[in-house]
């Protein structure tokens, strides 16, 4: 692999040119961000709560001999939670983006190293990753908030794809279409989701909103065929999203950061 100093050699001498390839190439690094300092109590309260026991927090021991704690997250998650810690990283970033005390600059700099953090362990994680769609899931929650939309349409589609009847990978791109008069797409979107997961409250809330009757859709759900209760994930407790007792409306939604 090239360093950064032999790269830069061969990048175009006009400097126009020249800013753009470097910006590209920090780009295409994907380096993603350094640990993160100064973690208050209140903080660590406020993620996961398998954070604590991941690498780099002091609780993890090693991946040859994991401490006590880990051990029971080392057997849900498999050999990817040795990365986790830059799950956590990333979610403790997020929190200090969005105080209101945080500056602009400051913000886009912290969700761009959200993103990074996430990215990391999606590149280092199986497709079959117990935790995969709650982080494509969150990584497009931040393009969004970055004014990235097709990054973010990629990343749901990911979380779609890999768990068809995980809700949030619907909820959240069909509440982006709404907001941007794309209701006919939104409507569509819904209707999928609650044909895989027909029992998602906020989907069919959605839908509601969107003029349609849930009632009236038709489950690919084979009936009598068992699945995995991956709707709010409370069976492992590992998903952040859960859906509320009374699903609201999206724009009730709208900029708040689910821990």
């Amino acid at each position: 692999m090239f360093s950064d100093a032999h790269r830069s050699r061969h990048l175009p001498d006009h400097p126009v040119v020249r800013l753009a390839c470097v910006i590209a190439l920090w780009g295409l690094t994907g380096v993603a961000s350094a640990q993160v300092k100064n973690v208050t109590a209140a903080e660590m309260a406020a993620v996961p709560r398998y954070c604590p026991f991941t690498h780099a927090f002091g609780r993890s021991g090693a991946p040859d001999s994991p401490s006590a704690e880990a051990k029971p997250w080392v057997a849900i998650m498999g050999p990817t939670f040795w990365h986790m810690h830059h799950y956590c990283w990333g979610k403790l970033n997020l929190l200090r983006a969005m105080r209101s005390s945080t500056t602009e600059q400051e913000r886009a700099h912290l969700l761009g190293s959200v993103v990074a953090d996430y990215w990391y362990v999606v590149q280092r994680a199986p497709r079959d990753f117990i935790l995969l769609p709650e982080i494509y899931v969150g990584m497009g929650e931040i393009e969004l908030r970055r004014a990235r939309p097709q990054e973010a349409n990629k990343a749901f589609a990911e979380a779609r794809a890999l768990k068809p009847d995980y809700w949030p990978g619907y909820s959240h791109w069909a509440d982006f279409l709404m907001r941007s008069g794309q209701k006919a797409e939104a409507k569509q979107l819904v209707r999928s989701g609650l044909e895989h997961n027909p029992d998602a409250k906020t989907l069919r809330e959605q839908y509601r909103l969107l003029g349609g009757n849930p009632s009236e859709i038709v489950s690919r759900v084979k009936e009598g065929k068992l699945t995995e209760p991956i709707d709010d994930g409370e069976s492992l407790m590992l998903f952040e999203e859960s859906e509320p007792e009374q699903a609201t409306a999206p724009a009730a939604r709208r900029g708040a950061v689910t821990q």
